[in-house]
């Protein structure tokens, strides 16, 4: 069996999502494919290595996969610890290639739940953001309650928390992704967030700004109004850097795509990893963000999630 998941840039919303605020994602048209075959190794592999070295893989075969050895083979488009979803868009594949393979239908919001329990047991804790967006594709907005205005898709609850899940509907828009080539641990820019939260009231209100500045964006872009939702992901991007997750080689991106695009800003946890920048012109976009330094990738809107061949 092979499966396809797509990865996924934050459009809004990253690090208020943690307390509270809703987070808009979408998928992108980079994919991860893993083949799955049952084989006559001792035990599994990934890539023609133990699979006890993709912690990933591993854990997804011990919650899905009893019948015996399997050969895995990975590719994926998508930057590995870049905060575009890689280990989400591998996990969300492997579990329906899994599934599939062991005789069962794969159903999204299924692997979405298995997905998450996956990325959770590897990280000590997570988010079903990457792995929902993965599964469902197109875009998403995960919020801590149940909307009445948007396409409810599930809730997802572990340790007292619940997050819920609504499809987006936006109209095809181009974003450039600009890659540093430094990898951010997500970890240390969630402690270093939470650190300034705890210590001073005026970082609490930039989460509860971002967090309107989320909602706003998600209705410009639902609306095609790219020059008011390229505004707001400027401003979301200055309240992260007032946060503390920017860095010079990120800012040096975001400056670079700014003359060319609606607007630019950091995706995911920052510390490294990618920039975003919503624009008309992705050919010149891309072009300026190589000249400062940085690996760009032109993406658009992917409606397909997961799925199985």
């Amino acid at each position: 069996m092979m499966a396809s998941a797509p990865g996924k840039i934050i459009l809004f919303g990253e690090h208020a999502v943690v307390y509270g605020e809703p987070c808009v994602s979408m998928a992108v048209n980079l994919r991860t494919k893993v083949s799955v075959q049952k084989s006559n190794y001792f035990e599994s592999t990934v890539d023609g290595y133990s699979a006890y070295r993709q912690p990933h893989i591993r854990t997804a075969l011990g919650i899905l996969w009893k019948d015996g050895p399997v050969e895995i083979t990975t590719k994926s488009e998508i930057p590995s610890a870049a905060g575009m979803g890689s280990s989400a868009a591998l996990v969300v594949a492997s579990a329906a290639a899994l599934t599939k393979l062991g005789g069962s239908e794969v159903f999204e919001e299924q692997i979405a739940r298995t997905g998450f329990e996956v990325e959770y047991a590897v990280q000590g804790t997570a988010s079903p953001n990457d792995t929902s967006v993965s599964s469902h594709g197109s875009a998403i907005m995960l919020c801590k309650n149940k909307r009445d205005d948007l396409k409810f898709l599930w809730e997802i609850e572990k340790n007292g928390k619940r997050w819920f899940v609504h499809h987006c509907e936006f109209p095809d828009f181009n974003v450039v992704v600009g890659y540093t080539g430094a990898r951010g641990r997500t970890s240390e820019q969630v402690a270093k967030v939470k650190n300034l939260v705890e210590r001073y009231s005026f970082t609490r209100d930039v989460v509860k700004e971002i967090g309107q500045i989320t909602e706003e964006g998600a209705k410009a872009l639902a609306a095609g109004d790219l020059k008011k939702a390229g505004a707001l992901m400027t401003k979301n991007h200055n309240l992260l850097a007032i946060l503390g997750v920017d860095t010079p080689e990120l800012q040096k991106l975001v400056n670079a795509a700014l003359p060319t695009s609606y607007g630019a800003k950091i995706t995911g946890a920052g510390g490294g990893g990618c920039m975003i920048a919503l624009t008309e012109n992705p050919d010149e976009t891309a072009k300026a963000i190589e000249s400062a330094g940085g690996k760009a990738y032109k993406v658009k809107l992917e409606r397909r999630g997961v799925y199985v061949e």
